[in-house]
């Protein structure tokens, strides 16, 4: 009984280790380095929005996954479209990144404009900001896309993006840290074990 028990937190602890780890990982599926070695993640579901206007969804995904004051944070902005009528049930359409958009980003806080991104043209899907925010708290982020139809309408996303203070960091490491003492804490016990084990034959 004691040997499952064992085996399940052992598990449970591996896990939790690889979201952590996932959710940590940069955005262009960046190598996440480590007691595991060199691995490639997928951008964490935690770690990205979308939203859904006509045809057309923009992602916005952050690294950190909690950004900080006064440290950089990247930020990219994916445009997809469906190219199958409205948007509708998800499974029935084929998902396919634009070829060139145009878009502005304002970044408001407490419902005042700190930072405009003024429009801007890309090739692709895909445009990547470095943003340094000033203050904790909400911001909320409006994406303007241009020319989003054939009366060149302009689309207005909006996103919610949470700032920490500059300690917000000390956080994971304390939770790093609690993983760490259970898995010396497991290991003991297994290590307890064997050794009683031995005893006894």
């Amino acid at each position: 009984m004691k040997k499952i028990i064992l085996y399940i937190c052992y598990c449970c602890l591996f896990i939790f280790t690889l979201h952590y780890a996932s959710a940590e990982s940069p955005l262009h599926n960046a190598s996440a380095e480590g007691i595991f070695g060199i691995l490639n993640w997928q951008p964490d579901a935690l770690n990205s929005e979308s939203e859904v206007i006509g045809n057309y969804d923009v992602i916005i995904t952050t690294e950190p996954v909690i950004p900080a004051i006064d440290q950089v944070t990247h930020i990219q902005l994916k445009v997809f479209n469906y190219n199958q009528g409205a948007y509708g049930d998800k499974s029935n359409y084929a998902e396919m990144g634009v070829n060139h958009f145009t878009m502005g980003v304002r970044i408001y806080h407490n419902d005042v404009l700190v930072h405009e991104f003024l429009p801007q043209y890309h090739d692709g899907n895909s445009w990547n900001i470095n943003y340094t925010f000033t203050q904790s708290g909400n911001h909320v982020l409006k994406i303007d896309l241009y020319n989003f139809d054939k009366d060149h309408n302009v689309v207005t996303y909006i996103f919610n993006v949470p700032v920490s203070t500059k300690f917000g960091p000390i956080f994971q490491y304390i939770l790093v840290a609690a993983v760490a003492a259970f898995a010396i804490i497991l290991t003991w016990m297994r290590f307890t074990m064997m050794k009683k084990k031995a005893q006894k034959l």
